[in-house]
């Protein structure tokens, strides 16, 4: 062969080459973009429909203090990025509605506004969930773990709320995409730009949350994939110059750590000092909830239990098929990833004595990572057995459409979701209710409280941030809202009393006690299918019946609310009727 035909040849190679590259990025590109829009879209789906929680309130109130410029001492154990976020979303949301008014486009409530910038940073982690599983594992299997992500009940109801859960996941995910990248360029030049980007994005993730944990996992990771010859050697990394831009960039979007008092906050935070109530309500039974009590607290089972109740059924075949493989084929990128950030953090969060549904939402991209991992292992098998075509359809159709229709079936209350194996429809906010139905009502108590409350009535409840929020919306400055869970409280003749379940914790639980089983005047919202409140009427003349022995709800104001250990079991049996504010699709209009 001559060498100007050689040339010829190699030139027409490397075009190739580059198109078929050009081709590969355009396809990867269009499919993070349709994923992300997915997700979007069932994460903005009626994302204003159910009222503030009560950290929730606590961002509202933070907003409106940086409004007036005071940035320092407010909600001051949680960094400033999403406050600062949710305070240019409620704005541009206060202009859009004006706007939509004269051309009757559609608007959100602030509530919505609030929770939107959360909204983009969980769609978003589709796009970085694709691109950082197709730098690990193939075209198919980034595709089936990045869906997930988009229609998993669990992470979409999390990325609805105005936690700072989200954009930490985000933030950490985007670190550990950037530092993969980084580890596989092909200059230093390339590497020190791609490590400083994965500082900038670990310095964000610390700025939404004070979490610094996932920095060591992924460290761990790469430390794994070290000793098995997976890194290039020698290493390009550079200790100083990271922790310099991680240091620099955390300072920079949240300064206000360098004050004493926020620091102080901080602290306090991190000691419990600010508690003024404690319990967590898990399948009916309530446990103490302090970190420092690790296995003594709520049961080391509670993740996994809501792991395999809470994700759709194919998914969950998928994560458990590929957890196993992964487990088995250690030698892989995937594998260094999925046990450090998956099962080292699951094993972390199941050992701490508090636990909190959405503690598991970093978690659950590593897991979506192994399910698929398992479906790109079956993908290259079908290909290699030449599987038929219906086959491959009827496989697809199970693994990714009985997922988006079981979503839409429970749109939109996906905080909700259980699947066949957690009881469906029928246990809905028996295991989790503290944060699935969390305080969805408060509206809708505070408009029915203020319409027959009294003047300068007194208003007891379990959530007295959001309380105030809607009362004060209502016009009712004159109501006082006072927490039920304060050791000090005791009731007066006239005082309206709000019970939720999902708010039981143990300095509450003896307003449950007795008023549950008293003929008190009561009135009863519901969210869903589920009875979230219960309003009474304080009447101390009331009578109880407990066996033989007639006793008076005067007892109650004179009865201790000192912290007690031992659990109760409430009963769930009224929590089934199915009511709603909105109409479940699967029933019958």
């Amino acid at each position: 062969m001559s060498t100007q035909a050689l040339a010829m040849e190699t030139e027409e190679s490397v075009l190739k080459e580059l198109q078929d590259r050009s081709w590969r990025w355009h396809r990867d590109a269009a499919i993070a973009l349709l994923l992300t829009v997915l997700a979007f879209a069932v994460r903005l789906n009626h994302v204003d429909f159910n009222s503030l929680s009560e950290d929730e309130s606590a961002k509202w109130a933070a907003v409106q203090e940086y409004r007036h410029g005071h940035f320092v001492g407010v909600n001051s154990e949680h960094p400033m990025i999403l406050k600062v976020l949710a305070w240019g979303s409620l704005t541009a949301g206060e202009r859009w509605n004006r706007l939509a008014s004269l051309h009757s486009w559609p608007t959100m409530s602030p509530e919505g506004w609030l929770r939107f910038p959360n909204v983009l940073f969980g769609a978003a982690t589709t796009a970085i969930l694709f691109l950082f599983c197709r730098r690990l594992i193939g075209f198919v299997g980034a595709f089936a773990a990045s869906f997930f992500w988009a229609v998993s009940p669990l992470a979409v109801a999390l990325n609805r709320l105005a936690k700072e859960e989200t954009p930490l996941t985000f933030f950490t995910l985007l670190a550990c995409y950037l530092y993969c990248r980084a580890q596989q360029a092909d200059s230093d030049e390339s590497a020190r730009r791609w490590y400083d980007l994965s500082a900038i994005a670990f310095g964000l993730a610390f700025a939404s949350q004070y979490i610094l944990h996932l920095l060591g996992l992924n460290a761990l990771a790469w430390f794994l994939a070290g000793r098995m010859g997976l890194t290039r050697e020698p290493s390009r990394f550079s200790y100083g110059r990271f922790f310099l831009v991680i240091f620099l960039t955390f300072i920079l979007v949240n300064p206000v750590v360098l004050f004493p008092s926020n620091f102080s906050a901080i602290l306090h935070w991190l000691h419990h000092d600010g508690v003024r109530h404690s319990g967590y309500d898990f399948n009916g039974m309530l446990y103490l909830n302090f970190p420092s009590r690790l296995f003594a607290g709520v049961p080391w089972t509670f993740y996994l239990w809501l792991l395999l109740i809470k994700t759709p059924i194919p998914i969950l075949v998928a994560v458990i098929a590929g957890s196993i493989m992964l487990l088995r084929h250690r030698k892989t990128l995937a594998s260094c990833f999925f046990l450090s950030l998956g099962v080292v953090q699951l094993a972390g969060l199941s050992i701490s004595g508090a636990k909190w549904v959405r503690y598991s939402l970093v978690l659950l991209p590593f897991l979506f990572l192994a399910g698929g991992y398992a479906v790109q292992a079956t993908w290259d098998r079908m290909r290699e057995k030449k599987m038929s075509l219906a086959f491959v359809g009827l496989a697809a159709a199970t693994l990714f459409a009985l997922p988006l229709l079981e979503l839409h079936a429970w749109s939109p209350y996906y905080s909700f979701y259980l699947n066949s194996i957690g009881g469906g429809q029928k246990n809905i906010a028996r295991y989790f209710g503290q944060d699935e139905v969390s305080e969805f009502d408060t509206r809708e108590v505070a408009q029915q409280v203020c319409s027959s409350a009294q003047a300068d009535a007194r208003l007891a409840t379990a959530r007295p941030m959001s309380m105030t929020y809607y009362v004060e919306n209502c016009g009712r400055t004159d109501i006082d809202v006072v927490p039920l869970y304060d050791r000090h409280y005791a009731p007066r003749e006239g005082d309206t009393i709000v019970l939720e379940p999902s708010r039981r914790f143990f300095e509450t639980q003896r307003f449950f006690d007795a008023l549950e089983k008293s003929g008190m005047p009561r009135r009863e919202v519901r969210v869903g299918p589920v009875l979230a409140s219960t309003i009474y009427l304080f009447d101390s003349s009331t009578p109880q019946t407990i066996g033989q022995e007639q006793w008076t709800l005067t007892q109650l104001r004179e009865s201790s609310s000192e912290l007690e250990t031992k659990t109760h079991k409430p009963d769930f049996a009224n929590l089934n009727t199915v009511v709603g504010l909105l109409r479940f699709p699967w029933r019958s209009q």
